[in-house]
């Protein structure tokens, strides 16, 4: 005779399934750049400290429910400038303003969308993104000049350099700044303003974003014209590593995507995504369209689950598998500017004019029309889900709603025990959904746990964000698909009943 025994795996993972609209502590979820990244001595604290050299993987959910124009804010004009966010929801940004003296501006916006400071910076060259570090200070480059911003009120602290670099600064672990720029100019400073080395790279090339190694080479695309390479550096003494020709464009306004393994994602101007080895060889490259005549060619990024997402300034957005097949194509218009990633694993775009999320198969799952100009700033995402991206006439959009599904909780959540080691072979399998419905299957037990185990590592961030369990012939639902594609984020309960 079989014995029925219930296995009912409720509580605990009910907690990490609630609906959740409140604020999340984010000195208790600290920011990283990622895997395959120098960590750098940025304010770790702050919500997003940086434009560039990082995964642009958000530790936090983005609004997936009542999504809408929060507010917005509007600059005289636009500035190529990333937004960043500071600990207390700080929004920071640039505008440039050709008829206007002087021409660049730091903006400071509350999180309700007034002005808290604006700052102008008479200097010229100022086309990087500006970076909060370690000691919560602003830091951007302004002609031959690295300006330390006061992040409270932009008072402005400067460091003479002997020439300009323009670039996106990056900073090391202890406090080096690392310089580029046009020309092949390329230099890294110490804390005190000292210069660390000095350096170059072909003298008629302009310098991209750079992004520095878990490893400690400083990698980035240089060019000029239909010429251009990608190139890596030694961050400790300066030397040239290995130059890698062919990839074309130049004074892109993104990095190098650095994969966990340390391969280098890079596109090219003439229609390719670039796989590079940490040595420098190819390890693939796959076509995404040519675009020769835009130089505005935006670096991959690279989600949890190790897909590359990239476009290439003409249209449509890529998503490739980490052996260079294409995975799915979104058709869209040109973008100009980096996607995001938020922690449940759904990629932010702005594109046409509108945002638009698309969750890890390339299925649409909003999109919120901003009759905007084209978006040429990198997005960020703030704590409570907030979503922030600027377009090319300098207006700052604030994307709100509610937050549904799981999120960093204020503490660690209590992990579940694991189910005891199955004494019968099949188990009858209950789901209960966010929307009220329950499923029923007739399973393995060997099904139930490869279930359990990508639940589990889902819980901790990692993995696709959708499970396809076989139905069978003895499925107990109505249902007409061979498969069910359960989503990580609609679970509520499921019950294991062993027999």
């Amino acid at each position: 005779m079989r014995i029925k025994k219930s296995l009912t795996v409720l509580t605990a993972f009910t907690l990490l399934f609630s609906f959740m609209t409140s604020n999340v502590n984010a000195a208790s979820t600290p920011f990283s750049q990622g895997a395959g990244y120098h960590q750098g001595a940025y304010d770790k604290e702050a919500m997003q400290p940086i434009g560039h050299n990082w995964n642009r993987n958000s530790r936090f959910a983005a609004v997936n429910s009542n999504v809408h124009l929060k507010w917005k804010y509007q600059m005289p004009s636009g500035g190529n400038s990333s937004i960043v966010i500071s600990k207390d929801g700080t929004i920071f940004t640039k505008n440039y303003e050709s008829s206007s003296n002087p021409k660049f501006n730091i903006y400071s916006i509350n999180p309700d969308g007034t002005l808290k400071w604006k700052q102008p910076i008479i200097d010229s060259l100022v086309y990087g993104t500006p970076i909060i570090n370690s000691n919560n200070k602003l830091i951007i480059p302004a002609g031959s000049k690295l300006l330390s911003l006061n992040i409270d009120d932009g008072a402005v602290t400067e460091m003479s350099l002997p020439t300009s670099y323009s670039n996106e600064v990056v900073i090391g672990s202890d406090g080096t700044y690392y310089l580029s720029g046009i020309a092949g100019r390329l230099a890294a400073y110490n804390p005190s303003g000292t210069p660390k080395w000095i350096s170059s790279f072909e003298s008629s090339y302009h310098s991209g974003y750079p992004a520095l190694t878990d490893q400690g080479s400083l990698v980035f695309k240089a060019g000029y014209g239909s010429y251009g390479s990608l190139y890596s550096f030694n961050s400790q003494t300066g030397q040239l590593n290995w130059e890698f020709k062919g990839i074309i464009g130049s004074e892109t306004r993104s990095a190098p995507a650095i994969a966990k393994d340390g391969t280098i994602y890079v596109t090219s101007q003439d229609g390719f995504v670039y796989a590079i080895n940490p040595d420098g060889t190819q390890k693939w490259k796959v076509s995404v369209e040519r675009n020769l005549s835009s130089t505005n060619v935006i670096d991959p990024i690279v989600g949890p689950d190790g897909t590359i997402y990239s476009v290439n300034g003409t249209k449509d957005f890529y998503a490739i598998n980490p052996d260079g097949t294409i995975k799915w194509i979104y058709n869209s218009t040109a973008m100009y500017s980096s996607p995001i990633i938020d922690k449940n694993n759904i990629v932010y775009i702005g594109v046409g004019g509108k945002v638009v999320a698309l969750n890890a198969n390339g299925v649409e799952q909003w999109s919120l029309a901003l009759n905007a100009s084209n978006f040429i700033s990198a997005s960020a995402i703030a704590e409570d889900g907030t979503l922030y991206i600027a377009d090319s006439s300098g207006t700052v959009f604030a994307i709100g709603g509610e937050v549904t599904g799981p999120t960093d909780p204020t503490e660690p959540p209590v992990e579940p025990k694991p189910p005891v080691d199955p004494v019968g072979e099949r188990s009858i399998f209950v789901l209960t959904l966010s929307n009220g419905t329950e499923k029923e299957y007739d399973l393995s037990m060997q099904e139930v746990q490869q279930f359990i185990s990508w639940y589990e590592a889902r819980a901790a961030g990692n993995g696709p964000v959708t499970f396809a369990i076989n139905k069978h012939n003895n499925n107990k639902g109505p249902f007409k698909q061979r498969q069910d594609y359960i989503v990580y984020d609609k679970i509520i309960t499921f019950e294991v009943n062993e027999y």
